[in-house]
């Protein structure tokens, strides 16, 4: 078990947590492996570049436009050792968007990965405009530097294309220039409770907001959540890092708790189902978190299946709900090579850390997402902010130490977004609905704003997903609100793994439906799609596919 999170912040954490173990591999990219002297060197020389180059101070804002890489990791515990916060954008996100984003958070540099440009040169002068005219210092990083001796990268090509492509970027610095110019740094001690990131959130019902997570809330979650697994051989057995750091499950539990149990993480620049399946072939890959269309691409994948996955203890699905059957296929490959990894499902929001309960080996229930973290309080509320008994359907509220501090706001109240009881105890108030049964497991039964009302009936579209899910001929499913004149219905878009009778297949449909729910529930228009739409992090955008009220555009493919 790791230790109690304590004053620490995450920096210090993450310290102490690997002091315990020998000078252990931590982190590989492209085959290299990193020591943890290594990688604690190079921390602190970046935390002496921003620092004392930058003059970056407690409380300033940097913004890191990267995906998943050893630089963008490294560059988080830098800021956070000299009480920076790390400010994480989606790196596809568009050149208007990382605009609005500097200007918001008032942001005093951008870290950026060299190839994305590159990728979308088409609109690699719009990134550089932006960030020219921010007049923010830019630091530019690129996948060959710590892939050394990788023949891929030998030839120096990818550095000279780089140097090309941005010559028109003022003020840049290349991340291996930056670490080379300073040893070390004057951090901060025991600032746990100041910020340590701004993270988006889903942005599921709009614009997406951003949510302030301290260092205690990040150490506090990594130790609970660490009580479910730890590593028997630190530094050999490998945790592959495929969700992005800029979404809070891939940072606090991928990175951070894999890191501070001091499992060897290999990041991917991108998930990549054929890649993944090699390393774990090559690594002995012990865990993995992810979401539902990474595992279901895994387990296509035609080298997924070997004696390799005997290997693997523990995988956690989130981001999105999962049918019992999806599940029972996937586990049925590790059961076969008499593996103890299940694949299990739990709850969370980046407003609480990324998760407040979840499912284990050990407590599991079909079809439930499991039971609360240890000192975390998941209750099920009314409209009025008050529990509701065993069974019935409410809003999951949830309060610990693992909570975010708020809303990021210019001008409002610190806790905006937090609801403050008569006790004076905060909580998140999820939007998302579900029930405890009376063994004190948990099921999600769909987001607040998705329940479609008919003739005055709640319809929970999360139900109809699941079942309808299970059909053979299904590939993904979303049930949405849609509108047929004035009155609501329930409209059902679906993609196909295989072809066929597209008639027959929607009566299988509407007689599975028929078959578990009252009638409310049968969709009254199906829709056929080649591939459903996806916000940024790889889940089904309902908002695309949603008609909020009579006269709405219905949606379809461009």
């Amino acid at each position: 078990m790791l230790p109690e999170a304590g004053n620490y912040n995450v920096y210090e954490f993450l310290k102490l947590c690997t002091g315990r173990f020998d000078d252990v591999y931590m982190m590989q990219h492209f085959g290299v492996k990193y020591l943890r002297s290594e990688v604690f060197a190079d921390i602190d020389a970046l935390s002496g570049y921003f620092q004392k180059e930058l003059c970056l101070k407690r409380g300033d804002v940097y913004t890191v436009f990267m995906p998943t890489t050893m630089e963008g990791i490294i560059a988080f515990y830098a800021l956070n050792q000299i009480g920076v916060i790390a400010n994480f954008v989606h790196p596809l996100m568009s050149a208007e968007f990382l605009k609005e984003t500097l200007e918001d958070v008032d942001a005093k540099g951008v870290m950026i990965l060299d190839i994305l440009f590159l990728k979308n040169a088409k609109h690699a002068k719009e990134y550089v405009d932006v960030i020219n005219n921010s007049g923010i210092p830019c630091l530019v990083c690129s996948p060959s530097y710590y892939a050394k001796g990788v023949k891929k990268f030998g030839s120096g090509l990818g550095e000279k294309i780089t140097k090309a492509a941005f010559l028109d970027l003022r003020n840049a610095t290349y991340y291996k220039d930056a670490i080379k110019r300073y040893k070390t740094c004057t951090p901060l001690i025991n600032n746990c409770d100041d910020i340590a990131v701004y993270l988006n959130g889903g942005g599921t019902t709009g614009k997406s907001k951003t949510i302030k997570l301290s260092s205690r809330a990040i150490n506090e979650l990594t130790s609970r959540v660490s009580d479910l697994d730890e590593i028997h051989y630190p530094g050999e057995e490998a945790e592959v890092i495929v969700l992005p750091m800029f979404h809070c499950f891939g940072l606090c539990l991928a990175i951070h708790m894999a890191l501070c149990n001091s499992a060897r993480i290999i990041p991917m620049l991108q998930f990549d189902a054929k890649i993944f399946t090699k390393l774990m072939r090559q690594n002995n890959v012990v865990g993995f978190g992810g979401i539902p269309l990474m595992f279901e691409k895994l387990m296509r994948d035609k080298h997924f299946d070997g004696p390799w996955l005997k290997n693997v203890r523990l995988m956690f699905c989130g981001g999105d709900d999962i049918s019992d059957k999806f599940i029972d296929e996937y586990n049925s490959y590790f059961e076969k090579w008499e593996s103890p990894g299940r694949l299990r499902q739990g709850y969370g929001l980046t407003e609480i850390g990324s998760v407040c309960c979840t499912t284990t080996n050990e407590s599991y229930k079909r079809g439930s997402i499991g039971k609360a973290l240890r000192g975390v309080r998941v209750e099920i509320w009314d409209d009025d902010h008050k529990k509701l008994p065993t069974g019935e359907v409410g809003e999951f509220a949830i309060s610990g130490p693992t909570i975010m501090s708020g809303y990021y706001t210019k001008d409002g109240p610190e806790d905006l977004g937090l609801y403050t009881d008569e006790n004076g105890e905060k909580w998140v108030l999820s939007g998302d609905l579900g029930y405890q049964d009376e063994d004190g497991f948990f099921f999600f039964s769909g987001r607040k704003k998705r329940v479609i009302i008919i003739s005055g009936y709640n319809v929970y579209p999360n139900d109809i997903e699941k079942k309808v899910g299970e059909l053979d001929f299904i590939k993904e499913v979303c049930a949405v609100q849609g509108w047929q004149g004035d009155r609501s219905i329930v409209r059902l878009y679906a993609s196909l793994k295989t072809s066929g009778d597209e008639e027959a297949y929607k009566e299988k449909i509407r007689n599975v439906c028929k078959d578990n729910f009252s009638k409310f529930y049968i969709p009254r228009e199906i829709v056929f799609l080649e591939e459903l739409p996806q916000t940024p992090l790889m889940k089904v955008d309902f908002m695309k596919l949603t008609q909020q009220k009579p006269g709405d555009k219905v949606y379809s493919v461009k």
